[in-house]
């Protein structure tokens, strides 16, 4: 169950850190925040009267201590991006198994075991030596904002957890959370610069965001171990990379099938194909841009140096 789960997150890792590095362009970034939860409170919402509640004092303290690590990992993530170090998503999820283990061990005792750290460390060192060619020489990651996005990441799956143990489902869970964040984001950051009207192009990085979130809470469920979970959570951007090499080829094909259909890439007109064919360009007279579905003209589909931008 944790691995389904954790795997599925992942996947959706990638696409969540795509539309934010997009969102992290255009506007302040923790401006972002509020209307960001806001939103992804508002897709579960309506789910809230149908499911069972559960109150106590130490729900409603566990439900205060995901929303300040919610909060504060977030605020470091956004920081990331807005100062163009390490990929925010792929330092926190490739580190982040690491405190999770350690949480686990100290809030679930009995639940961690030497083949789990075992596996949390070798996850760690594999994503993180996968993605050494992606880094940046010139812009060097912020190890402190590295680390409070890799613990608070860890947290959030962990108190998930207890939450799960207490009685609480994964929309009461999420919609507290995303709720009482979206407060204390807007409390200390109005977004002022962000209008209203831009809010609709943003619901799919909250539907993506809150597909990942959610099928944590849900490997957490019923038992589950949250550094299993954030274990496999952490090969995310692993699925950037493969991403990153089928896409380019099948970009080239399909802008050859096109080609073919029109007649220009036929006989003495076919254009020849460079090394920048691997950065979604294929080199002629004149050059031909490739795009990737959905993106603007001539911008790179990679995902792995968006990420990392």
């Amino acid at each position: 169950m944790e691995v389904g789960f954790g795997l599925a997150a992942a996947a959706m890792n990638a696409v969540v850190a795509v539309l934010s590095t997009r969102l992290a362009q255009r506007y302040p970034a923790r401006q972002l925040l509020a209307p960001l939860f806001t939103l992804n409170c508002l897709l579960l919402l309506p789910l809230a009267p149908f499911m069972s509640w559960v109150w106590s004092p130490w729900v409603v303290l566990l439900h205060a201590a995901g929303t300040a690590a919610l909060v504060i990992s977030s605020v470091a993530i956004w920081d990331m991006y807005t100062a163009g170090g390490a990929a925010p998503t792929v330092t926190a999820q490739s580190v982040s198994p690491l405190p999770a283990a350690v949480a686990t061990g100290v809030l679930l005792p009995g639940e961690l075991s030497i083949g789990q750290v075992a596996a949390a460390i070798v996850v760690v060192a594999g994503v993180l030596v996968a993605l050494r060619d992606e880094f940046d020489a010139g812009t060097p990651p912020d190890g402190g904002l590295d680390l409070v996005a890799a613990v608070g990441t860890g947290a959030v799956t962990v108190v998930g957890r207890l939450l799960a143990d207490a009685g609480s489902g994964v929309v009461e869970t999420y919609v507290v959370r995303t709720a009482a964040s979206a407060a204390v984001c807007a409390a200390l950051w109005w977004p002022r610069d962000v209008p209203l009207r831009d809010l609709p192009a943003m619901v799919p990085r909250a539907m993506a965001i809150t597909s990942h979130l959610a099928l944590i809470l849900l490997g957490v469920q019923g038992g589950g171990n949250p550094a299993i979970v954030q274990t496999v959570v952490a090969t995310g951007p692993l699925f950037a990379i493969g991403w990153d090499v089928v896409e380019p080829a099948r970009t080239v094909g399909q802008a050859r099938a096109r080609g073919r259909d029109r007649g220009h890439w036929g006989g003495d007109r076919a254009p020849r194909l460079t090394s920048d064919s691997r950065r979604g360009t294929c080199a002629s007279t004149p050059q031909v841009k490739l795009a990737a579905p959905g993106a603007r003209g001539g911008e790179p589909s990679r995902l792995v140096p968006v990420l990392l931008r």
